[in-house]
């Protein structure tokens, strides 16, 4: 399995937060169940790059 490191650098970009007003969050905080689904999905993100990399150093691929 080859990866064209080149095609993926041109592909993908930062995620921008420039227009997000974080300061609307102390007017209008999100509530329990967002916060719960936002942290889930957060950590759903940052496994899926781990086990990438365990899938890549292994055999396997």
């Amino acid at each position: 399995m080859n990866f064209a490191i080149e095609d993926y650098k041109r592909q993908t970009n930062r995620l921008e937060v420039d227009d997000i007003d974080f300061g609307a969050f102390r007017v209008q905080p999100l509530d329990e169940a967002t916060l719960r689904c936002l942290r889930y999905m957060h950590d759903i993100e940052f496994h899926t790059v781990c086990y990438l990399r365990d899938l890549l150093l292994t055999p396997a691929h």
